[in-house]
Formats: C-alpha cells, sequence, structure tokens
C-alpha cells in the first residue's frame, strides 16, 4: 500500500473553508478532519494537502516524517490508517 498513490474521489469536492479541509462526498456527507477529541488534525489535514494524485503513500510519509518529530513506524501506521479511512469514506480513492 506504500506504493499506492492516493486521489480525491472522482465525486468528491474537496476545498478549504475558513482555514480548514471540507470534504463532499457522493454520499452527500460533509467530512472534516478531526481527531478523536474534536480538535482539527494538523497532520490529517497535512496529509489531505500532500494528495496531489502524484504521490505515493510513502513519498507522503517521508514528508511527514520531515515536518512532524514522530518515529517512522508512527507515521506509516497511522498515515495508512488515516487514507484507508477517507478511502472507505469516498473522499480518497487508491
Amino acid at each position: 500500500m506504500l506504493s499506492d498513490v492516493p486521489r480525491v474521489h472522482g465525486e468528491t469536492a474537496l476545498q478549504k473553508v475558513g482555514g480548514r479541509w471540507v470534504a463532499a462526498t457522493p454520499d452527500d456527507q460533509l467530512h472534516s478532519f478531526e481527531g478523536p477529541d474534536g480538535v482539527v488534525s494538523e497532520v490529517g489535514e497535512r496529509i489531505v494537502e500532500l494528495i496531489d494524485g502524484r504521490r505515493s503513500v510513502e513519498e507522503i510519509v517521508q514528508a511527514l516524517l520531515v515536518e512532524f518529530e514522530v518515529p517512522r513506524e508512527v507515521a506509516e501506521a497511522d498515515t495508512l490508517d488515516f487514507i484507508a479511512l477517507l478511502a472507505d469514506k469516498h473522499v480518497l480513492s487508491l
């Protein structure tokens, strides 16, 4: 999965609203990128920004490692989980 190149789902609108990323999916749901505590996830939003249809998951992980102080195992696992969640919600396609 690290070699996969995630893209915004073809029927999803993704844009910044009030400085935060919001996605409107084909099932008429709105998604923001918050952690379990309800606070906007800086890392989650950064992952969304890095998804450009050209970068692989591995390249996204590498960018996060440069920007955030986190062990590689954590960055990799969290990125894979987050991208899989967004794919399940039709925000992304792989």
